[in-house]
C-alpha cells in the first residue's frame, strides 16, 4: 500500500503532540528538586516586580534555588501563619494570587477590585487586608472562603498595612495624606481614627504591646513613633535617606528597628528604647524591603541591584548577597509548613 509523505508527516506531528502532552503532566527533575528541597529554617520569598516572578531562597544555605511565575507586577508577598500558603499582591492587576507552599503552584486568586500594593494577615490567618493605593481603600478578604468581604475607604494613596498583634486593629499608611488610618476590626473593619505622621508615610510595624507603631516617612527621612491609644505621633527618629520598610525585633535585650533606606542604600539599626542609631550597614542600590527570620537573619531587597542582602542580627554584619529577579520589592519569611 502506498502512503503519501504528507500522511506520514501528519502522523509524526500527532505523535509528537501526544508525547508532549504526556510529558507536561509530570514535573521535570528540576521542578521536583525545587518542590522537595528540605528547608528546615524556612524560606524567603521575594516579589520581583519587573520580572513577574517570586524568587525562593533557602534560609539555611542562603541560596536562591527556584522561581515561581506570577501575574503582572508582583509587589508584595506574605505567608500564611501556618506556612501552608503564600499570597502575592499584583500592582498590575485587580487580584491577589494564592500559592500552595509545597507544590509552589497557584491554587486560587481573589478579585479585590483594583491594583494592590501591600497585604497582611490577621494573627489567626482568617482575614487578609490589602491596600488599594489607586482607590484610596483597603480590601478585606475572607481567606478560607477566597472572597472579598469588604472595601473600606481610608486616606489618599494607602500603602503599608499591619494588624496589631492582638488582632483588634489595622494600621494603614496614607502616603499622600501624611497620615495613618487606624481601623477597628470587629465586628467589621471601620476607620476609628486618623493620625498625622511625617512626609509620605510608607510602611508601619507595631510592637507586641499593640499600642506603639513605627512608621517610615519616605520623604521625611525619619521614623514616626505613634501612640495608637492616644491617637498621636509622640516622637520622630532620624533615619537614612528615603526609609522604606522596617523590621522590628523585640527580645530580652530590648527592641531594635531595622530600617531599609532606599535613597542611601543602607540599613540603619536603631535602638527603639533610646531612639538612637546603633550602626549603619551598607546594602545595595535601592535598599527597600525587610524580613527577619527566627534563625537570626535579616533579609533586605535591593530593587536597583536585583539582589538580596543577608545580615546577621547578632554581629550586625553582612553575610552574603544573593541575586534574585528584576526589581525585587516586598519579601517575607515563610515558615516550614506545619
Amino acid at each position: 500500500m502506498k502512503i503519501s509523505y504528507r500522511v506520514l508527516g501528519l502522523a509524526a506531528l500527532v505523535m509528537l503532540l501526544l508525547a508532549g502532552c504526556g510529558e507536561s503532566s509530570e514535573p521535570s527533575a528540576s521542578q521536583a528538586a525545587v518542590e522537595t528541597l528540605p528547608t528546615p529554617q524556612g524560606r524567603i520569598l521575594t516579589a520581583n516586580q519587573a520580572a513577574n516572578t517570586v524568587s525562593i531562597i533557602d534560609v539555611a544555605t542562603d541560596t536562591a534555588y527556584g522561581t515561581v511565575g506570577t501575574g503582572l507586577q508582583p509587589h508584595h508577598v506574605v505567608g500564611t501563619p501556618d506556612g501552608k500558603e503564600f499570597w502575592v499582591s499584583l500592582y498590575g492587576e485587580n487580584r491577589v494570587q494564592v500559592f500552595d507552599s509545597a507544590s509552589l503552584k497557584e491554587i486560587a486568586s481573589v478579585d479585590v477590585g483594583a491594583s494592590n500594593d501591600d497585604l497582611i494577615f490577621d494573627p489567626d490567618g482568617k482575614r487578609l487586608y490589602v491596600s488599594l493605593g489607586k482607590n484610596d481603600a483597603v480590601a478585606v478578604v475572607d481567606v478560607p472562603g477566597r472572597k472579598l468581604l469588604q472595601t473600606v475607604t481610608v486616606g489618599k494613596s494607602p500603602h503599608g498595612v499591619r494588624v496589631t498583634p492582638d488582632g483588634k486593629s489595622l494600621v494603614v499608611t496614607n502616603t499622600a495624606d501624611n497620615t495613618v488610618s487606624v481601623l477597628s476590626l470587629q465586628p467589621e473593619a471601620k476607620v476609628q481614627s486618623t493620625i498625622k505622621t511625617g512626609a509620605n508615610p510608607f510602611e508601619v510595624v507595631i510592637a507586641k504591646d499593640s499600642n506603639t507603631a513605627y512608621v517610615s516617612n519616605f520623604l521625611g527621612d525619619s521614623v514616626a513613633v505613634v501612640d495608637l491609644a492616644a491617637g498621636k505621633t509622640t516622637a520622630y527618629i532620624k533615619s537614612g535617606k528615603q526609609p522604606a520598610m522596617i523590621a522590628l525585633a523585640e527580645g530580652n535585650t530590648g527592641s531594635k528597628l531595622w530600617v531599609a533606606n532606599t535613597g542611601s542604600g543602607e540599613v540603619w539599626l536603631i535602638d527603639a528604647g533610646t531612639r538612637k542609631l546603633v550602626t549603619r550597614i551598607p546594602a545595595g542600590k535601592g535598599t527597600h524591603g525587610t524580613a527577619l527570620t527566627p534563625s537570626g537573619k535579616l533579609y533586605v531587597t535591593n530593587t536597583n541591584d536585583n539582589t538580596v542582602t543577608v545580615i546577621d542580627q547578632a554581629t550586625e554584619k553582612v553575610l552574603t548577597t544573593i541575586p534574585v529577579g528584576s526589581n525585587p520589592n516586598g519579601l517575607t519569611w515563610l515558615a516550614p509548613a506545619k
